[in-house]
């Protein structure tokens, strides 16, 4: 098994910034460690990525939401010094 460190999913909401939230975890987190783990599932931060983004809804040619690339905008997010952030 892989471990994670953080797994975001759709049906739990997160913030990024204030005590507690995801930004500050992920500092404290490489500190300790020097690297993490985080696994993002589709459909994960949605509104705060559209919310960052100032984005619409957009639809695909069957009429589903097409979902934004939230691990793009995550780790533009994530910015902690010389830390490089791969996204696979």
């Amino acid at each position: 098994m892989f471990p994670q460190d953080c797994c975001l999913i759709p049906e739990s909401p997160f913030r990024l910034e204030g005590k507690g939230e995801l930004l500050e975890f992920i500092e404290k987190r490489l500190k300790e460690n020097g690297h993490m783990v985080i696994v993002v599932a589709e459909g994960a931060g949605q509104a705060l990525t559209a919310e960052s983004m100032r984005s619409v809804d957009h639809q695909d040619a069957s009429g589903n939401k097409l979902l934004l690339d939230v691990g793009l905008w995550l780790s533009q997010k994530i910015k902690v010094g010389s830390i490089v952030f791969t996204q696979f």
